[in-house]
């Protein structure tokens, strides 16, 4: 047991010491206000089977005009399981918070959501949605 203590301290200290942890950041540096950072989102959304005709038609139609109309959409995509016809991902990437904050004042988001409205499955609850805040140049070579 001291060997194994005394090995790790030894290893620690070599990486240390010889820069092994150099590449550690040490805190967040994006300058950039949160509400101008990209923002992308991913939801889970299972719905009652009756209702899966209903919801990627609403959806497409929405998404028709998000693409024709929204310049600050940089993706909003729908996909439906292999293996649970009535579980969908949804993921929306948007230039800004504001411009999808402009997306849900919209009339077709509100239509959409108008439609859908009742159709989710009640016993499902996702643990898998997220969403990311991305610095504009976090990405950058």
């Amino acid at each position: 047991m001291k060997n194994l203590i005394l090995s790790i301290i030894v290893l620690l200290a070599i990486a240390l010491f010889s820069g092994g942890l150099k590449n550690i950041p040490a805190k967040d540096d994006c300058s950039y206000n949160k509400d101008s950072m990209i923002v992308v989102m991913r939801f889970e959304r299972k719905v009652k089977p009756e209702n899966v005709a209903l919801f990627k038609r609403s959806f497409d139609a929405c998404k028709a005009e998000v693409l024709a109309k929204e310049p600050g959409c940089l993706d909003y995509s729908l996909f439906q399981s292999y293996h649970d016809s009535t579980l969908f991902c949804l993921t929306e990437a948007w230039a800004t918070k504001g411009a999808h904050n402009a997306h849900m004042q919209l009339d077709h988001t509100k239509k959409h959501i108008a439609e859908i409205k009742g159709i989710n499955d009640p016993s499902f609850k996702s643990t898998t949605n997220y969403t990311y805040w991305i610095c504009p140049g976090a990405n950058a070579k």
